[in-house]
């Protein structure tokens, strides 16, 4: 390995060698590779970790392209998980790189224990619980991500820590769709680079609260939002993991930022 690639890391105060060698040890499993998913994979990739696990089901289309930076033109049909899987071996041959061309469900939980750390890049909140309970039961930390219109949003949850996903919502509920409501282009990556800090900064054990960021891009907003515990929170309090159960298994909604 050529630490040369990571020189300009290096010079950095917040990381230096230490920390750098600390990265290349660590494993991330990145669930959805639309939008942000697919721009976080490249940014792990360049931060120079040990192994990415990629899961997602769908194939790239061209509708894909306004913003999920990591496919072109050749790409149109392909799997994405498997594509961008490809393409950071060409970025980066040091590391070690998993792909699963399906949906993350109930049945591929125990991956999350496998990892130091979860990077969310989906569209829909049951995935969401699932990898809420799966984190959870395993002690896995995980960064939260949310991209639509010119709004974005991110979160780390770092169980025993922080407050998880369940401590502000209760049920999954229709969220809005890219293909209705529409997505610029800059911001899916705006919240992956802002969700991969965060993830840095926990994979380096630097303080980290519960805040949620909410983004407005086109207004050029940053507002931060605590979040306490809930002490009556189904899954961190009660470690009641409604969402590893039979009927989330096999599941198949749709990953797409």
């Amino acid at each position: 390995m050529d630490m040369a690639r990571y020189a300009r890391q290096i010079a950095l105060k917040q990381i230096g060698k230490e920390n750098q060698e600390k990265l290349l040890e660590k494993s991330v499993l990145i669930i959805g590779l639309g939008g942000t998913g697919s721009a976080a994979a490249e940014m792990f990739s360049r931060l120079g970790v040990k192994k990415l696990i990629l899961i997602d089901r769908d194939k790239i289309e061209i509708t894909n392209l306004n913003r999920q930076i990591l496919y072109g033109m050749d790409d149109l049909k392909k799997y994405k998980a498997e594509t961008a899987a490809a393409k950071i071996r060409e970025i980066n041959p040091d590391i070690d790189v998993e792909f699963y061309n399906r949906a993350f469900d109930a049945d591929m939980a125990y991956l999350t224990g496998t990892v130091d750390l979860v990077f969310d890049g989906t569209d829909n909140m049951t995935t969401r619980f699932i990898i809420n309970d799966a984190c959870d039961k395993y002690g896995i930390p995980w960064i939260f991500t949310s991209a639509i219109e010119t709004y974005g949003e991110f979160k780390a949850v770092v169980p025993g820590k922080t407050s998880c996903y369940a401590c502000f919502n209760r049920d999954p509920a229709d969220l809005p769709s890219c293909e209705v409501s529409g997505v610029m282009s800059t911001i899916p990556a705006i919240i992956a680079m802002y969700g991969v800090n965060l993830a840095v900064k926990v994979l380096l054990n630097y303080e980290i609260d519960g805040s949620m960021y909410f983004i407005d891009g086109f207004a050029f907003e940053i507002n931060r939002i605590g979040i306490e515990k809930n002490m009556s929170c189904r899954c961190c309090h009660d470690k009641n993991y409604v969402y590893l159960g039979r009927e989330y298994s096999g599941i198949g909604k749709s990953i797409l930022l």
